[in-house]
């Protein structure tokens, strides 16, 4: 997977085009990154039967659109396990209007909490922690296209803010629902 959103997003929407999948690229990601948190684990086989279930073994451009989808799957288990916290929504580039980002935002939320339920998720109310409230945070956040955006300075700030607490929200929920382990700690003796 490229490690250039705008690259990405070519990939990623060419793939989905070429199987015949009806979702965005925001909305696949956020599906993909919700199916991954939910944490019951997600096969190559899972994901590519959902996304892709028309993918025929002598169909090679198939196959190559199955190979993005699963590099896909691939870099959101390692971004959502990587210690550094880098986990960023696929969404379009700040150069593209904000209303188009805006209902990119809402269409990733809508796929993240369908992920979510793919995953296994019944019952927000047995959630972990915060997970719960960011969850229905994120319902509201789902309905985003449905927001007037002007184009003002004002706008743009508040759009990088649920951006943000977006990727936050997805984080504590994949931390509280999939904690990470700490690497055993070596103890030291002194000679």
């Amino acid at each position: 997977m490229s490690e250039n959103p705008r690259d990405a997003i070519a990939l990623v929407d060419a793939a989905l085009r070429r199987v015949g999948a009806e979702m965005s690229v925001a909305e696949c990601h956020g599906l993909l990154v919700g199916w991954v948190c939910a944490g019951h684990g997600l096969t190559r086989e899972q994901w590519l039967g959902h996304v892709a279930p028309e993918l025929g073994a002598g169909d090679v451009l198939g196959q190559e659109a199955g190979a993005t989808l699963e590099g896909l799957r691939q870099a959101v288990v390692a971004q959502l396990n990587d210690p550094l916290l880098d986990f960023q929504p696929l969404l379009p580039e700040d150069d593209q209007p904000l209303e188009e980002r805006v209902e990119a935002l809402g269409e990733w939320c809508q796929g993240f909490l369908l992920g979510m339920s793919l995953g296994g998720l019944k019952d927000v109310s047995q959630l972990p922690g915060d997970s719960g409230e960011a969850l229905r945070d994120l319902v509201q956040l789902s309905r985003a296209g449905s927001y007037d955006v002007g184009e003002g300075e004002e706008d743009e700030m508040a759009y990088s803010e649920l951006l943000e607490f977006v990727r936050t929200a997805v984080l504590l929920v994949n931390e509280e629902i999939n904690p990470t382990r700490a690497a055993p700690q070596m103890e030291s003796t002194l000679h």
